[in-house]
């Protein structure tokens, strides 16, 4: 068994987007400073649409089949030479390459994405990310950016995400997110983005649809307006409730590694959409009905019992599944489903789980069964099993 997930307050705000790892950008500015080079405006617009399409393929190892330049060009709205050749400057540099999986079909990977994505890091390394917004890929932003060739623009937004992560991750309430400020002086921010004061406000005027900017110590010299510092805010539009139960989704990204492998090490043709099947269909027939399992008080050293219990019934299902194709390739050389993968694996779940069921103690399922009854006030579903 994997090493288990350790038991953590759930953050009831979070910023509403994908991840960026932190290690990716020092990578980049590693490279700048060692290369002497600046990396373009349209390297930074590709390497934000295959992040988002690794969020969208939900592909933990940084691997992406349905990457089409030719839809983010559309999307962004930035020339599909201008991002061509941003894809070429990555390609070229070590960032991004293209693989043939196991079965034949061809996939685009962003380099070390699952090392700098992995609990289990090397290298000092530490799990670390920033949230970027999906309601920047529905702006101008990106395209103006690379418009105007400011790859500086890019790195200052990064920067900000980077650290308003770190204060909604505190807010109680999705309302709350105005409170959060973070501040530069326009000294500063001349600096960075190697521009003049009303250079620097045209950019911060192209910022505004993911954050309200506020200019204090503004003094009046002859006929220059002097602006000692600026003051972002995150807007709401950014951030969602966060309602996922007792931590599904990177449980779900854990177990979902282990299934590349599988479907990988098998030859099997799966679509991102497979991916999301499988897992969806495990929370749904096996997640969903345990999440009245609660511990308030006891657990085993820093780990829920109940992730323990989840964790083992999938694997188990995992073999199951592995074994079946194996033998069914012995017998006559192939296999092909006739449903989904995802019904396919969704089948195994309800066939596995009543033995599985059993194997929880009788005081703790007994409880399981009266926190749903008290909050629901209807026959626990446990029950009826």
């Amino acid at each position: 068994m994997v090493n288990l997930r350790k038991k953590t307050k759930r953050q009831m705000v979070k910023i509403d987007g994908f991840r960026f790892p932190h290690q990716l950008l020092e990578d980049l500015r590693a490279f700048q400073k060692e290369k002497s080079m600046q990396v373009p405006a349209s390297a930074y617009a590709v390497l934000l649409s295959v992040l988002n399409q690794i969020h969208i393929e939900k592909n933990s190892q940084g691997k992406v089949q349905e990457f089409n330049l030719s839809f983010w060009s559309k999307k962004l709205q930035v020339a599909y030479s201008t991002m061509h050749a941003g894809r070429k400057f990555l390609e070229d540099h070590g960032f991004l390459y293209e693989e043939i999986l196991p079965n034949g079909l061809p996939v685009w990977v962003l380099t070390n994405y699952q090392a700098y994505s992995t609990p289990e890091l090397k290298n000092g390394h530490e799990l670390n990310y920033f949230t970027v917004p999906h309601t920047l890929l529905n702006t101008n932003i990106v395209a103006e950016f690379v418009r105007t060739s400011n790859p500086e623009a890019f790195e200052l937004m990064f920067s900000l995400f980077n650290q308003f992560r770190h204060g909604v991750a505190k807010l109680e309430g999705k309302n709350e997110v105005s409170l959060l400020e973070q501040s530069r002086t326009m000294k500063t921010l001349k600096e960075k983005l190697k521009k003049r004061a009303k250079g620097v406000r045209e950019v911060l005027a192209i910022l505004e649809p993911l954050f309200e900017v506020e200019y204090t110590g503004i003094q009046v010299r002859g006929h220059q307006l002097w602006i000692h510092k600026v003051v972002f805010r995150l807007k709401p539009e950014c951030v969602k409730e966060n309602t996922d139960e007792f931590h599904v989704e990177p449980l779900l990204a854990k177990f979902q590694e282990n299934v590349l492998y599988i479907l990988d090490g098998l030859k099997l043709r799966y679509k991102p959409r497979d991916l999301f099947d499988i897992m969806l269909a495990f929370k749904q027939e096996v997640l969903d009905l345990v999440k009245y399992l609660i511990e308030e008080e006891h657990h085993e050293g820093n780990y829920t019992y109940r992730d323990a219990w989840a964790e083992t019934v999938f694997f188990r299902c995992l073999d199951k599944f592995e074994q079946h194709i194996r033998i069914q390739e012995e017998r006559k050389g192939k296999f092909s489903f006739h449903t989904s993968i995802g019904a396919y694996f969704r089948t195994i779940y309800r066939r596995e789980l009543p033995f599985e069921l059993k194997k929880i103690p009788y005081d703790k399922m007994h409880r399981a069964k009266y926190n749903e009854y008290i909050q629901t006030g209807q026959v626990p579903a446990l029950h009826i099993i």
